[in-house]
């Protein structure tokens, strides 16, 4: 029902109330040995709440009560069904982008790790490839090269070389150099012999991969290495390090028989957007040549398929396909030699660079291409799964709804909030398994997924007019807010391997605006005799909490996007905490204020 005179004025009241709490919590943050300039900053930022306050219930005033406040919640529903169905379909959509020509075919070479099946890791002592798995793995990788790169002759991975052989591929064969002089010499003797025994088809050996970024061994070491096994093979050897550090170190040239660099632009100090990723690939390697006598592989390029933005440079499967055809067609143009990164994804190593570090693969952890080399790429492929899901979840709500007899419109909104969760759980569910590197943060973001759709039910409960403690949704409200805080305050504290979790965020907090907005509440009871244990005063200081959380959140939000220009998810992340901002104190403000409802019927009509 719309707002008159009375519901405003109550509203303004709640409004500055909570105003004049969050100002009394600035000021007495400043009390003791905290100095005046703090206490300023603290007053300053009052006066910027006071201010958007003022703005805000302008807006409210003019907008809601005139007209958002006439709206029901069903038509709200719809809209964001609409726009949830439109959004799944347009990830499925191909994308045109530049094609492979065919002379540029097959791929060079590709970055060969068998460690993608569940609970492969190479770091686990005792760790061992089977035979098999590589030969399967080297016939599904022929389909669109004849040549890998490794990195290690341990863990069975010395099979490489004979698998190879019978498919009729070559091998860049790796030795892994790292901390211990015993290791690392015991590593290079058998990349040594396999090389000497299969040296049609190892074409050559790579001493150490970016062990001077690691620090692992000083380049002197690393010559004496290169020497050693200069002295017991004739196949051409090669040192592989970030392109920066082989500027750093251009006396290792002696040592190699060509210079294999790694240009990464995600991975750039000051990370390069997809547009420009090529164009940038393409500066370094001019910037090489000119410094380096000696020819030149680019031993590692690629782009992630999912991940966490980093100022332009966003990851996905299409700019994936983007940045490896745009590659190839400028390799083949410029005559570059190079090897991809990598064959297959490697989820083990999202413990050491987040979700990002376990999707740069061509191939899926089934061994599946995740884009072809021409025609139109999607960003996902995921058919009409998630509509099945959605509709089935809609007819066993208005199943439900029938049984408990519920109106007509009561059953429209069951269905349709039903549906829109089943779209976008779809979405949060494969979200949080992308983003979790472990059990504990796969239980943070699934419960961080379970508060949302907790905070959907109550809104839903409250739309329907089911009686309810009103602490039940404050509640789950309040652990929402600190679950933003957290969140933002790791993104910002720690956060560049850790992902914005947007798609797990909007849903809840825009329910609670259609909330706000039609102001929906149980219509057999006044809020007032709504059952609660909590007293005036806990209620207050719910309230102010809520406020100060979504504050400080957004706060940092903005100061984390602020930090990344050109970084459209930290950006959209910042737009969530600031809705919060406004939607989750008001809701609670509401929740407190108990005030008049219209009938169910006439807020759903």
């Amino acid at each position: 029902m719309p707002w008159n005179d009375n519901n405003t004025i109550e509203f303004h009241d709640n409004c500055n109330y909570l105003f004049y709490q969050v100002t009394f919590a600035f000021i007495s943050l400043q009390k003791g040995a905290i100095h005046w300039q703090r206490a300023g900053r603290a007053f300053d930022i009052c006066a910027k709440i006071a201010i958007i306050q003022f703005t805000a219930e302008s807006l409210a005033h003019m907008l809601f009560a005139r007209y958002l406040f006439r709206v029901p919640a069903v038509f709200w529903m719809f809209v964001v069904l609409i726009a949830t169905g439109m959004g799944v379909w347009q990830l499925q959509q191909p994308h045109k982008i530049v094609n492979v020509d065919a002379k540029s075919l097959p791929v060079q070479c590709v970055s060969y790790a068998p460690y993608y099946k569940p609970g492969m890791n190479p770091t686990l002592i005792g760790s061992f490839v089977d035979p098999l798995q590589i030969e399967a793995d080297l016939k599904a990788l022929s389909a669109i090269t004849a040549c890998v790169r490794t990195y290690s002759v341990s863990q069975g991975l010395d099979y490489v070389p004979k698998a190879a052989q019978k498919l009729g591929m070559k091998v860049k064969l790796g030795a892994w150099i790292s901390w211990t002089d015993a290791y690392n010499r015991a590593e290079l003797a058998l990349a040594v012999q396999k090389a000497n025994e299969f040296n049609d088809t190892v074409t050559s050996i790579i001493v150490g991969n970016e062990v001077l970024l690691r620090g692992e061994q000083p380049e002197s070491q690393l010559r004496q290495y290169l020497q050693w096994a200069k002295a017991h093979t004739n196949v051409p050897l090669t040192y592989a390090e970030v392109w920066e550090f082989w500027l750093k170190h251009p006396a290792l040239e002696q040592d190699v028989d060509f210079v294999t660099v790694h240009i990464l632009p995600y991975w750039e100090d000051l990370p390069v957007a997809i547009e420009q990723a090529v164009s940038h690939t393409t500066a370094v390697m001019d910037k090489l040549s000119f410094t380096f006598k000696k020819p030149l592989l680019i031993g590692e390029t690629g782009w992630p398929s999912q991940g966490r933005q980093r100022f332009g440079a966003k990851p996905s499967v299409v700019n994936e396909a983007r940045y490896i055809r745009e590659f190839i067609q400028t390799a083949q143009a410029r005559q570059w030699q190079y090897n991809i990164i990598e064959a297959v994804d490697q989820p083990w190593k999202r413990g050491l660079e987040g979700t990002v570090g376990g999707y740069w693969g061509v191939f899926d952890v089934a061994m599946q291409r995740k884009f072809p080399l021409q025609g139109g790429v999607a960003e996902r492929q995921d058919g009409v799964l998630p509509y099945v899901i959605a509709a089935t979840l809609a007819l066993l709500a208005w199943a439900w709804a029938t049984y408990r007899q519920l109106t007509i419109a009561q059953r429209m909104l069951f269905s349709l909030v039903a549906a829109t969760v089943g779209l976008q759980g779809f979405l949060q569910v494969s979200d949080v398994y992308m983003s979790a590197r472990n059990m504990t943060e796969t239980l943070y973001l699934g419960g961080f997924v379970l508060l949302g759709w907790g905070i959907i039910v109550l809104h839903l409960r409250l739309w329907v007019g089911w009686s309810m403690p009103k602490a039940w949704l404050q509640t789950w409200l309040t652990l929402f807010a600190c679950a933003l805080l957290l969140i933002s305050a790791s993104l910002s504290i720690d956060g560049r391997y850790r992902n914005f979790p947007i798609a797990l965020t909007w849903l809840p907090l825009v329910i609670s605006l259609i909330s706000v907005m039609v102001q929906l509440q149980p219509q057999s009871t006044s809020m007032s005799a709504i059952a609660t244990s909590s007293s005036e005063a806990s209620a207050s200081i719910g309230i102010w909490l809520v406020a100060v959380m979504t504050i400080f959140a957004t706060t940092l939000a903005f100061g984390v996007a602020m930090l990344e220009p050109g970084n459209a998810s930290a950006w959209w992340w910042a737009a969530c905490c600031g809705m919060a901002t406004l939607v989750i104190p008001a809701q609670c403000l509401l929740l407190r204020s108990a005030m008049p409802t219209a009938s169910n019927a006439n807020m759903q009509a």
